[in-house]
C-alpha cells in the first residue's frame, strides 16, 4: 500500500514539475530578443530585453513579443542574387537614382547593415513599431541617402577616396535619424554605381584621354629619370676610371718600392753568400793544410818508430822471418867444391847471411 502511494506521488511529481515549469518559464532562442508584456493589472510592456535562456513568464498573464537580434540588411540593387532566400532580416529594394551636383543621374547599388540597439528592443514594441520599424528604417535611409549623396559630383562618384569619405560622413547623420526607431546602421557600402549610356561613353572617352595624358606624363618622367640615370652612369664610370688610375699608381709605386727592396735584399744576400763562401773555403784550405801536416808528422813518426824497431834484435829477426817467408828458390845449384857456397842445411851460416853477424 505504501509503495503504491509512493509511485503515485512520484508520477504526479514527474507530471506536475514539467507542467509548472512550462507554464511559468519561457525559453528565449539565441537569435531573438524577448519582450515581456503583462496583460492585466496595468503592467504593460516590461522595460527589459530578454536574451537567450529561460525567463520567468506565466502563461496567460504574460504575453511575449519577439524581435530579431541578428544584423539586418537593407539592399538597394537592380536584382536580387539568384538563390538568396528572403528572410526577416533581409530587405531588397531597387537601386537608388541620385541626381549629382552637376545634374547627372547616377544609379547606385547600396547595402546597409543595421541592428536594433541593445537594451532598446522593448521600446520598439512599446511604441508599436514591432512590424513597422523595418519600413521606417527603409524610408529614412532612402531619404538620407538621396539627400546626402546628391552633394557629390560625377567626378566625386568616380573617385574612390571622395566616395568613401562621403559615406563615412553620412553614417552618423543617418544614425541620428534611425535612433528614432531604436536602430543603428553599422556602415554604408556603395557596391556599384553607373551613369546613363551616353554619359558612360563620354566617361570612357574622358578616361581614355586621361590615361593617355597619364601615359605621356609617365613617359616624360621616364625620359627625365633616364637622363638622371645616364648622368649617374657616366659619373660612376668616371669615378671608376679615376679610382682605377689611382689604384694603378699606388700598385705601381708599391711594386717599384718592393722591387728596390728585393734588389737590396738580393745584393746583400749575394755579398753575404760570397763572404761566407770565401771564409769557408779559407777555413777549408787551412784545415786541409793542417790535416796534411798532421799526416806527414804522423808518417815521419811512424817511419822513425819503425826504423827504430827494425834496428833492434827483434826487428832484425822479424825482417829475417819476412825474408824467409818471401824467399823463393825454385832451383839451387850447389857446388860442393866451392867452400864459399853455404850449405842450406847449415842454419847458422844461413842465419848470419840473412840477419847479419852478432857482434
Amino acid at each position: 500500500m505504501k509503495n503504491a502511494r509512493f509511485l503515485i506521488a512520484l508520477l504526479a511529481l514527474l507530471v506536475l514539475v514539467p507542467t509548472v515549469f512550462a507554464l511559468c518559464f519561457k525559453r528565449i532562442p539565441p537569435d531573438v530578443i524577448g519582450i515581456k508584456q503583462a496583460r492585466w493589472g496595468g503592467g504593460g510592456i516590461i522595460p527589459e530585453d530578454n536574451l537567450a535562456g529561460f525567463k520567468l513568464g506565466i502563461s496567460g498573464y504574460h504575453l511575449w513579443h519577439y524581435l530579431p537580434r541578428e544584423t539586418h540588411f537593407l539592399h538597394f540593387t537592380k536584382s536580387r542574387p539568384a538563390g538568396r532566400t528572403l528572410t526577416l532580416i533581409d530587405s531588397w529594394k531597387p537601386s537608388q537614382e541620385i541626381r549629382t551636383r552637376d545634374n547627372n543621374v547616377v544609379s547606385v547599388d547600396i547595402s546597409i547593415p543595421y541592428h536594433i540597439i541593445p537594451g532598446q528592443g522593448f521600446k520598439v514594441v512599446q511604441d508599436g513599431l514591432k512590424h513597422e520599424y523595418r519600413d521606417r528604417v527603409q524610408s529614412t535611409v532612402e531619404r538620407v541617402i538621396r539627400s546626402e549623396l546628391s552633394t557629390l559630383s560625377s567626378e566625386d562618384f568616380q573617385d574612390t577616396d571622395s566616395r568613401l569619405k562621403r559615406t563615412q560622413q553620412i553614417l552618423p547623420i543617418l544614425n541620428v535619424q534611425l535612433a528614432e526607431f531604436y536602430c543603428k546602421a553599422e556602415g554604408i557600402l556603395i557596391r556599384r554605381f553607373g551613369f546613363s549610356n551616353q554619359y558612360e561613353d563620354k566617361l570612357q572617352e574622358k578616361q581614355l584621354l586621361r590615361q593617355k595624358a597619364n601615359l605621356d606624363q609617365a613617359l616624360a618622367m621616364q625620359a627625365n629619370e633616364q637622363k638622371v640615370v645616364n648622368l649617374i652612369e657616366r659619373q660612376i664610370v668616371a669615378a671608376e676610371k679615376a679610382l682605377n688610375a689611382d689604384w694603378d699608381f699606388k700598385l705601381q709605386d708599391k711594386q717599384s718600392e718592393y722591387q728596390v727592396l728585393l734588389a737590396d735584399i738580393a745584393a746583400k744576400a749575394q755579398v753575404y753568400s760570397a763572404t761566407k763562401r770565401a771564409e769557408g773555403e779559407a777555413q777549408r784550405d787551412i784545415n786541409i793544410a793542417e790535416g796534411r801536416l798532421a799526416l806527414d808528422q804522423s808518417e815521419a813518426i811512424r817511419n822513425e818508430l819503425r826504423t827504430s824497431a827494425l834496428n833492434s834484435e827483434g826487428g832484425r829477426i822479424l825482417l829475417a822471418l819476412e825474408a824467409a817467408d818471401n824467399l823463393s828458390i825454385p832451383t839451387v845449384t850447389l857446388n860442393s867444391d866451392d867452400p864459399s857456397v853455404p850449405m842450406l842445411l847449415d842454419l847458422g851460416t844461413m842465419t848470419r847471411l840473412l840477419v847479419g853477424k852478432d857482434n
